[in-house]
């Protein structure tokens, strides 16, 4: 038998975890969640211990408030499911190849991406949406913290997850695909809020988070992607930040872009 080089991945995950949690096509949220928390904890030790960029109060609070808003919503919905079982999905026992893997995953970013700006552009191009949803995310100020991402009209966190997670769901993807996107996905849109402009991070691949500053601080329909960098290069939205364009640092932060 051809066996997938993920399949003891994949037999741990089900033993551990349990075919009950997969057949739930909600199962990715907790994932989300754990990647909010650990990135959260990460970049918020930078901002209030390494580089004095924000009150340590202020980080406590935001990211209480982001945290419990997540987690309470994951909770809420999976005791639902356990409760009414409103929709299940089938749970494969064979793991996928990794060429099938990496195939899907990358195409559920390019999706992703696609959608996302597409959304974000509309929240900028429309008036009556920039001012009753998206106005919100915008009252955040350059430079952002890792909680910026979060900072959202309920319409717009809703749309956002719809563009990222609906596609995946109506192409039936491995559970391992869809672990993986969500932690690619989620990782990068923070990455892109997170206030620190990283050396060697792929910014041909991925939004760097220079380029969003730009986008926050000039409030203008630019550097809208989110999940990767193709939507602001193809459809003409992209402006490279120069070192005029950079928002003044308000902490002991060094560029160290290379």
């Amino acid at each position: 038998m051809n066996e997938s080089a993920l399949q003891p991945i994949w037999d741990w995950m089900v033993e551990r975890i349990g075919v009950g949690f997969f057949e739930f096509p909600l199962y990715f949220l907790p994932v989300v969640v754990a990647v909010v928390l650990v990135t959260g904890v990460f970049f918020s030790v930078l901002d209030v211990a390494v580089y004095r960029k924000i009150p340590a109060r202020t980080a406590w609070l935001d990211g209480l408030r982001v945290m419990s808003t997540y987690i309470g919503s994951a909770a809420l919905l999976l005791a639902l499911n356990a409760k009414f079982h409103p929709w299940t999905i089938d749970v494969p026992s064979a793991a996928p190849t990794l060429v099938t893997f990496g195939a899907q995953v990358a195409l559920l970013m390019v999706i992703g991406e696609f959608l996302t700006y597409w959304w974000h552009r509309l929240e900028h191009g429309n008036r009556f949406v920039f001012k009753y949803v998206h106005y919100l995310h915008h009252r955040v100020e350059s430079p952002l913290t890792i909680w910026t991402n979060f900072v959202v009209h309920p319409v717009e966190g809703l749309m956002v997850m719809l563009c990222l997670y609906v596609p995946p769901l109506v192409l039936g993807v491995h559970p391992l695909v869809m672990v993986a996107y969500a932690i690619a996905n989620t990782t990068a849109m923070v990455i892109t809020h997170c206030g620190y402009d990283i050396r060697f991070y792929p910014g041909w691949l991925l939004p760097p988070n220079v380029a969003h500053e730009l986008h926050h601080s000039n409030k203008r329909p630019t550097n809208l992607s989110v999940v990767m960098s193709f939507g602001d290069k193809l459809f003409g939205t992209y402006k490279a930040p120069t070192r005029s364009d950079r928002p003044a640092a308000k902490w002991k932060a060094p560029i160290t872009s290379g």
